[in-house]
């Protein structure tokens, strides 16, 4: 994931905290392992998976969205 795709996707989620945007920037644009992530930034594995399966939905949700935001249509009409 490109990093200015990842910021645009944390920009509409409600993921706050500095050090779990950290890491999921680590992990989704820099490519860093799972493990690498959890331990550089002392994460559960089970909450980076949460906060990944929010992202990824986000992703899919945002995707869907997408065509009604052409420059051709508007949302509104």
């Amino acid at each position: 994931m490109s990093e200015m795709h990842f910021f645009l996707l944390i920009g509409i989620s409600s993921i706050h905290s500095d050090r779990v945007i950290l890491a999921m920037k680590d992990y989704l644009v820099g490519g860093h392992s799972r493990k690498e992530v959890c331990e550089k930034y002392q994460m559960n594995n089970g909450y980076f998976s949460t906060t990944l399966g929010r992202l990824i939905r986000l992703n899919a949700l945002a995707a869907r969205l997408a065509p009604y935001y052409t420059d051709e249509s508007s949302a509104f009409d």
